[in-house]
C-alpha cells in the first residue's frame, strides 16, 4: 500500500509566487544595481554601466547553464565575483556586498503571490501537513525571506531550503532528501509541488516523492518520460487529492 502524505513540498517562482516578465525585465534589475554601486561606492571607477550589465548578465546565464547541465549551485557572492572578474575586476568583499545589497533592493517587491497560496498553506497546515520550500535561486535566502513575509507565507512553512546554500540544485535528488530530513518525514512520504516538468516533477520522482505539476494554465515543455503523480492547474486543488492518497 503507498505511503499515506505527511509533508508537502512548494517550489518557489511559479507555484507560490510569479515574477511578472521576470526574463525581460533582467537587464534593467542589473541597471538598478548599478546606479546603487555609483552612489554606495561612489569613490570607485566602475566601468560604463553597459559593460556592468552586460557582465553580469553573462555571469548570470552562466551560473543556470552549469544548473541546467551539472546540477550545481553556488552562493550570490560566486556569481557576483564572476561578474566582476568578466570586467577583468578584482573583487573585494566591500563591493561584493555592494552589489549583493544593489541587486537585493532591485528585486525588492517585484514578487505577486498567487492569490490561493496562503488559503491552501492555512488548509493544509490545519489539516496536520508539514510543510516546506525548495527553490532552485543564486539569491541570498534574505531576499526570498523578506518576499515570503511581504506576503504573509513564511509562517506557514516549517522549513526553508535554498539551493544558494546547497552544493547541488534540483533536480539532483540529494536537495530533495535533504528538505525531508529537515522535516523528519520520509521522502516517501512527501509531496513535492512545482511548475518545473524536469526540475521540480521529475528530480522529486527521482528521490522517491509524489510530485504535483502546477500548470498556471500555461504548461510548460514536458519530456515524454516524465509522468507527474498529479497535474493541478492551481494549488487550491491539492489539498482534495492529498485527501484521496492518505484514504
Amino acid at each position: 500500500m503507498p505511503t499515506a502524505p505527511r509533508a508537502v513540498i512548494f517550489d518557489l517562482g511559479g507555484t507560490l509566487v510569479d515574477w511578472h516578465d521576470w526574463d525581460a525585465r533582467t537587464p534593467e534589475r542589473w541597471g538598478k544595481t548599478y546606479s546603487y554601486l555609483l552612489t554606495a561606492l561612489m569613490h570607485h571607477r566602475w566601468p560604463p554601466r553597459e559593460r556592468f550589465v552586460e557582465a553580469m548578465l553573462a555571469a548570470e546565464a552562466a551560473h543556470w547553464r552549469r544548473v541546467e547541465t551539472e546540477f550545481w549551485s553556488g552562493p550570490p557572492s560566486g556569481l557576483v565575483e564572476e561578474g566582476l572578474g568578466n570586467l577583468g575586476l578584482h573583487s573585494h568583499e566591500s563591493e561584493i556586498l555592494a552589489v549583493l545589497d544593489g541587486y537585493g533592493q532591485a528585486v525588492d517587491g517585484e514578487a505577486f503571490v498567487f492569490p490561493d497560496s496562503a488559503s491552501t498553506l492555512r488548509q493544509l497546515r490545519d489539516e496536520g501537513y508539514q510543510l516546506a520550500l525548495l527553490s532552485n535561486t543564486w539569491w541570498a535566502a534574505a531576499w526570498h525571506n523578506a518576499d515570503l513575509a511581504t506576503h504573509g507565507l513564511a509562517g506557514m512553512l516549517d522549513q526553508l531550503a535554498y539551493t544558494s546554500d546547497l552544493p547541488h540544485s534540483k533536480p539532483h535528488p540529494s536537495v530533495f532528501e535533504h528538505v525531508a530530513g529537515l522535516l523528519g518525514v520520509p521522502v516517501e512520504a512527501c509531496v513535492m509541488v512545482g511548475d518545473r516538468p524536469i526540475d521540480d516533477i521529475g528530480g522529486a520522482l527521482g528521490a522517491g516523492m509524489r510530485a504535483i505539476w502546477k500548470t498556471n494554465g500555461r504548461p510548460r515543455q514536458k519530456p515524454a518520460e516524465i509522468e507527474p503523480t498529479a497535474t493541478v492547474r492551481d494549488l487550491a486543488e491539492i489539498p482534495t487529492l492529498l485527501a484521496a492518497w492518505s484514504r
